[in-house]
């Protein structure tokens, strides 16, 4: 990426967000701002420059679940939302991709795992971690029996993908807003069981 990437990082855990900052360093020229809560995210929102990303924890005070991470998506519609949490259990990860986020990373994660996920999602793909995919019985009946099910909308998108359109492109051929488009890619994404747009465009070849 060219020029100064702008990030914020909300977590109430100054220990986490100091590391995650030190972390961040690894991706070039970055300018990192930090939040404890959902009032400081939204002070942040209003009065900043856009952010490229935003590394959003799910337990922090006034976020709590998917609902929070929704509220936060439709406010910054055109900043990659990446949630952090202790909890990934299925229908955590679940939950939050259906709210919009571009990805999901646990707080479990080694250090270049995080920076890898971070990486992709600034690329404009989604990440999920594959536990999420293995470990099935994490899983909602829900969202099992989602998996199955590949929207006309969705199979419209993945061609686009396999055809190598960027979300903006997308967006701008079905008329549809960027967040409509993420939450697409982040739902197409789980149902074929990858985590970025290669392994989605590798998919189309093996069905």
């Amino acid at each position: 990426m060219i020029g100064v990437m702008n990030i914020l990082i909300a977590d109430d855990h100054a220990l986490f967000r100091d590391g995650l900052s030190v972390l961040l360093q690894g991706l070039g020229p970055v300018h990192v701002a930090e939040a404890r809560n959902r009032r400081e995210i939204e002070a942040h929102l209003k009065r900043e420059d856009l952010f490229d990303l935003l590394l959003l924890d799910l337990d922090m005070p006034g976020i709590i679940n998917s609902d929070g991470v929704r509220h936060i998506c439709a406010s910054a519609p055109q900043t990659a939302v990446v949630v952090i949490s202790g909890n990934d259990a299925g229908y955590v990860v679940k939950g939050c991709l259906d709210a919009g986020a571009m990805g999901f990373i646990s707080k479990s994660s080694a250090s270049k795992v995080m920076l890898a996920a971070i990486q992709m999602v600034l690329a404009g793909e989604c990440y999920v971690p594959s536990k999420y995919f293995n470990n099935s019985s994490e899983h909602s009946p829900e969202a099992t029996s989602e998996a199955t099910s590949i929207s006309p909308r969705q199979q419209q998108i993945w061609q686009m993908l396999i055809d190598g359109k960027s979300n903006k492109e997308i967006a701008i051929a079905l008329d549809l807003t960027g967040s409509t488009v993420k939450q697409h890619v982040s739902a197409l994404f789980r149902k074929l069981g990858v985590n970025s747009r290669t392994q989605a465009v590798q998919k189309a070849h093996t069905i």
